[in-house]
């Protein structure tokens, strides 16, 4: 991929553009080939669970666009808060036109550009600590509609914003979802606890047809499975790899078969929609997704509603439930965990080395938090491994394992 930010030097964020998109993934895939040998079930060739890398468009595939407002309210700048290298407070970076962005983002941030004039919203100065409009959040679906978030300081804006949304929503029909969120604190943080819904849907549609390794062909556009994804919930950023991450785990479990499953940290439930099935089947199996954010299990709920789904979700702390779930009810046959960065961590591992279940589906946006989870879990070991190319461009990596309790 080309790309005339990195070149210019006022955009280093895909560190590794210098390198070709096969070789990144090459690297990556012999890195954490050598990280995780010591988990696979056959120690004499550990390279034998590694199915294909699932791998992304070179450009255009970021389905969401995070942009920090700098500049004037006549001269809003939607991009980075400085240059690599530059102190905040100096002009910030514009980067409506990034490659990574699909098809209709950039005409969008530059018709949210003309916004912010009408309505004379000030960008917020942080080393001033003044102004309102603190990011601007952009989420498209595969379908390519649009939601839409403004981070504001305080409620003062709205009625401009509110006044001057017609004519946005008239040049951008695609536009789904729009809403403010309210961040008055000065911290780095993305956004705050409040939203206010301005205009169109409660939630953006994202349609996933992916295809898992080895299926004879990809879902019929029928059997799709649709998520619907609140303001406050959180979404893959590559949708195109995403479909196919929540496909391969689909596959798998439903070649384990089980008549339990967990989904621990489900987010909107890309992984529970996927193992579920259909609720007027004569023995639907149990599936259960844990997460804290209430707004994304609200999403859950719905497109499980919506779809006819037996799958049933909880707002909770997805290890304190488990636990609790486990002595109240017993464990499940099988279990999928899909933690941030810093991983299970050592009670989740703890209780799923104890629990006796048999199948653990673990996917990780962070290998360095994998290892060490699986090091605290040495019952299991890998049956089937496989990169994800969720992050192009950057030294970042999802990886998909599948476990068998061997003890």
């Amino acid at each position: 991929m080309q790309c005339h930010h990195f070149d210019a030097g006022t955009c280093r964020s895909c560190t590794l553009i210098p390198v070709p998109h096969d070789e990144q993934i090459a690297r990556a895939r012999a890195r954490y080939q050598e990280l995780l040998a010591p988990f696979a079930a056959d120690p004499t060739a550990p390279g034998a669970i590694w199915l294909p890398p699932v791998r992304s468009a070179d450009s255009g595939f970021r389905a969401t666009a995070k942009m920090v407002a700098t500049g004037t309210a006549a001269d809003p700048v939607l991009g980075l808060l400085s240059a690599p290298g530059q102190a905040p407070g100096g002009p910030g970076v514009d980067l409506v036109d990034c490659p990574l962005y699909p098809e209709g983002v950039e005409e969008l941030l530059e018709d949210v550009r003309a916004l912010v004039r009408r309505a004379q919203v000030p960008p917020y100065d942080v080393p001033r600590r003044r102004g309102e409009l603190k990011n601007v959040l952009v989420t498209v679906s595969p379908d390519g509609e649009f939601m839409l978030r403004l981070v504001l300081r305080s409620e003062r804006p709205l009625p401009r914003v509110r006044e001057h949304l017609p004519r946005l929503l008239e040049s951008q029909p695609l536009l789904r979802v729009v809403s403010a969120n309210i961040h008055p604190e000065h911290k780095a943080v993305l956004d705050g606890p409040t939203e206010i819904h301005l205009a169109g849907d409660a939630a953006l549609r994202m349609r996933m047809a992916g295809r898992a390794e080895g299926a004879a062909a990809a879902p019929e556009p029928g059997r799709a499975i649709t998520l619907q994804v609140r303001p406050r919930s959180f979404v893959q950023t590559n949708s195109s790899v995403a479909a196919q991450l929540y496909a391969q785990v689909g596959a798998w479990i439903d070649e384990i078969d089980p008549t339990s499953v967990w989904d621990l940290y489900c987010g909107v439930g890309g992984f529970a929609l996927h193992c579920a099935q259909d609720a007027d089947a004569p023995e639907p199996r149990e599936v259960i997704g844990v997460e804290i954010s209430p707004e994304a299990i609200d999403s859950a709920r719905a497109a499980a509603a919506e779809a006819h789904l037996d799958a049933v979700f909880h707002a909770d702390d997805a290890t304190a439930w488990a636990i609790r779930e486990a002595e109240a009810s017993g464990p499940p046959q099988a279990v999928i965990v899909n933690p941030p960065r810093r991983g299970i961590g050592e009670r989740l591992a703890g209780f799923l080395e104890h629990s006796g279940v048999l199948d653990v589906v673990y996917s990780s946006c962070n290998p360095s938090t994998l290892a060490t989870d699986l090091a605290a879990m040495p019952s299991y070991r890998i049956a089937a491994a496989r990169l994800v190319d969720m992050f192009p461009h950057t030294a970042h990596d999802e990886v998909l394992v599948r476990l068998r309790r061997i003890a």
